[in-house]
């Protein structure tokens, strides 16, 4: 069963990115939706490895996907060390950003791969700004640690978008 959106979350899985990428202090609610968005990235990892036939690139993929959902837990850890709620990240199936299938993912081509890693490597910014600006040093620990891996996501898809034609 799908669970609901916390209240005042965004409604949908692009504008839930748009509004993380803004935070520059979370408060409980940006983490939950990160924990939520992190947890969704993992399920787009997985589509989108379905979309090549070269099994090293899926499997550079799948790896993040699998470190996505690490980063959704720990954003939840985050949620209990600073409000003392518990805050579980949902499975693809109950994830209300991916509510009906919704789950778009980027081809699997050289450029787009690319432009996926530039995502991924501003992420390790953001984690250290939410970790720099938070006033509990167990969810700073813990979003450094999302970001130092948000770093390996990019290095790994331009891993992957050197194994693929131009």
């Amino acid at each position: 069963m799908t669970m609901p959106l916390p209240a005042g979350a965004p409604a949908t899985l692009r504008e839930a990115f748009a509004h993380i990428g803004t935070v520059t202090t979370p408060s409980v609610l940006d983490m939950k939706v990160m924990a939520l968005t992190e947890a969704a990235a993992m399920t787009l990892y997985y589509k989108t490895a379905e979309g090549t036939d070269n099994a090293a690139v899926a499997a550079l993929l799948q790896a993040n996907g699998r470190e996505e959902f690490l980063h959704a837990q720990r954003a939840a850890m985050a949620v209990k060390a600073v409000s003392g709620e518990d805050f579980f990240p949902p499975l693809a199936e109950d994830n209300p950003y991916l509510a009906d299938g919704a789950a778009p993912f980027a081809p699997v081509t050289k450029a787009a791969l690319t432009g996926l890693a530039q995502g991924e490597f501003g992420g390790e910014a953001l984690y250290e700004k939410w970790a720099a600006n938070i006033d509990n040093a167990e969810a700073a620990r813990l979003f450094r640690l999302n970001g130092k891996e948000e770093t390996d996501h990019g290095n790994r898809l331009m891993q992957a978008a050197a194994l693929l034609p131009d």
